[in-house]
């Protein structure tokens, strides 16, 4: 498996923003989200952070 790897952004119905993660990455022991897992994510300068939130 590999933890890292080149995704890709594309825009889907109604306007939303999918990031593609390759399955490598994803199938990684320490990929740490699941399938329909809500998540924070937020701009850090010129990087997304993408993070586990806490409780629903």
């Amino acid at each position: 498996m590999s933890k890292e790897g080149h995704g890709s952004f594309y825009e889907h119905a109604k306007g939303r923003l999918v990031l593609y993660i390759p399955a490598d990455v994803r199938k990684d022991s320490s990929f740490p989200f699941k399938v329909g897992e809500q998540v924070k994510i937020r701009i850090d300068g010129k990087r997304l952070v993408v993070e586990k939130t806490r409780g629903p």
